[in-house]
């Protein structure tokens, strides 16, 4: 008896020699924007995705918020630190220091915005249109506070009252810290969400992340090539 494994071997090569009904099942638009939170984004250090990105940065920001309350002793010291805590936000801010190069505030910016596509193009699922609201919501917040952090942090440099310096660097490290918990939970959160998506979602290749672009419409298509391939889109 021929081996039932070979056998399915054979016609699906037979399929593919005389062009038989083989087709790739491209993943939907939402589930590629959320892939650009979670997965992959063509401008980011590694190609990271912005959301990983985002959580990435913001540890680096904690870090250097509690070193500088370390080293409350030495105030250059804790402008210095203050300092890693800007570039952490916002490279433009401060362009020397530890983070990545691409800053806590953009990350946010990108994770909200492409969460924001997966829930309004046209194949997103009920789950992912009710649950990614609230979601966004708290990524805007987050993004907010990231504002007060770089107010905070700049003030304190700028300073010369060695008191205020140290005041201002406590409170950077304590918000530093919740917003870490808060990008930490939400990421569970967005978790949760995929977990329950029906299709089910599963991490995208990058050839089908960076293959779609926004028309004039506003609608989101995927690039394809001569052979009806996803393309790298020039995001």
């Amino acid at each position: 008896m021929v081996d039932r494994f070979l056998v399915h071997w054979m016609v699906l090569v037979l399929a593919l020699l005389t062009g038989g009904c083989v087709s790739v099942q491209l993943p939907s638009i939402a589930h590629v924007h959320v892939g650009h939170a979670v997965t992959a984004w063509p401008d980011t250090p590694g190609r990271k995705g912005l959301f990983d990105l985002a959580q990435q940065e913001a540890k680096i920001l904690a870090e250097h918020a509690g070193y500088a309350v370390a080293g409350a002793r030495d105030i250059a010291e804790v402008k210095l630190h203050l300092g890693h805590v800007l570039h952490a936000l916002n490279p433009a801010l401060e362009p020397l220091g530890p983070g990545t190069g691409y800053g806590l505030m953009k990350a946010l910016d990108g994770s909200a915005d492409h969460l924001g596509f997966a829930r309004e193009v046209k194949d997103a699922s009920a789950n992912l249109q009710t649950g990614l609201t609230p979601l966004i919501e708290t990524l805007r917040q987050l993004r907010a506070q990231s504002e007060v952090l770089a107010a905070l942090a700049r003030d304190a440099r700028q300073s010369r009252d060695a008191a205020q310096v140290v005041a201002y660097a406590e409170e950077v490290r304590q918000r530093g810290d919740r917003l870490v918990v808060q990008l930490d939970e939400a990421r569970k959160r967005l978790d949760r969400l995929l977990a329950a998506e029906v299709p089910a979602y599963h991490p995208i290749a990058q050839r089908y992340l960076f293959g779609v672009i926004r028309l004039p419409t506003g609608e989101w298509v995927y690039k394809l090539d001569a052979g009806g391939a996803p393309r790298a889109a020039p995001y």
